[in-house]
């Protein structure tokens, strides 16, 4: 009974729920049901063992059908046949199949992540790109602008239009006025 209630408080406790708040009422009814699960989980647990214990294999099989081993090693069909049941059976056999949907879940699982690594990494390279045209882009512009900026200076130097001569204006200074 105590193993009951531990299991009971350890799961509320993943539950969140707080114990001291559970009415008395609720504590046996909550027992009912605990001792019901816990029952299906041992037949379970029983199940799965007697899964694991009745797994053929070759040694086993000659064991119980009172062939020899080494029988079994030297003649090839008694052995080929002996395997490809065995592997029937795998193939048959929940807790194998659980196994191998594991083992595939989590090759996809690691798989998406790789797949989504690839794309945070391609669309950061894309903004790149983007902001690196764009930058060039502007670049251009300005080195054009700055080439018509010196052909129109060249051109006005070579026609005696030069802007760049000293000025001869006179300036007046006024006096500092506090």
């Amino acid at each position: 009974m105590v193993e009951l209630v531990d299991t009971i408080t350890l799961t509320l406790e993943k539950m969140n729920v707080d114990t001291e708040l559970v009415e008395p009422k609720s504590w046996e009814q909550l027992k009912k049901i605990e001792s019901v699960l816990s029952e299906a989980f041992k037949v379970q647990e029983e199940l799965k063992n007697a899964i694991k214990d009745t797994r053929p294999s070759v040694n086993k099989t000659a064991t119980k059908s009172n062939i020899a081993r080494q029988t079994f090693y030297n003649n090839n069909l008694l052995k080929q046949y002996t395997e490809f049941r065995i592997s029937e059976y795998n193939n048959s056999d929940p807790i194998k199949k659980n196994e191998k949907l594991l083992e595939r879940i989590a090759e996809l699982e690691n798989k998406i992540k790789l797949m989504s690594e690839r794309d945070v990494s391609l669309e950061l390279m894309r903004r790149k790109i983007t902001l690196l045209e764009n930058n060039l882009k502007s670049i251009k512009k300005e080195n054009k602008e700055l080439h018509e900026k010196y052909n129109n200076l060249k051109y006005k130097n070579k026609n005696g239009n030069n802007d760049l001569s000293p000025n001869n204006s006179k300036v007046t200074i006024f006096p500092n006025l506090k």
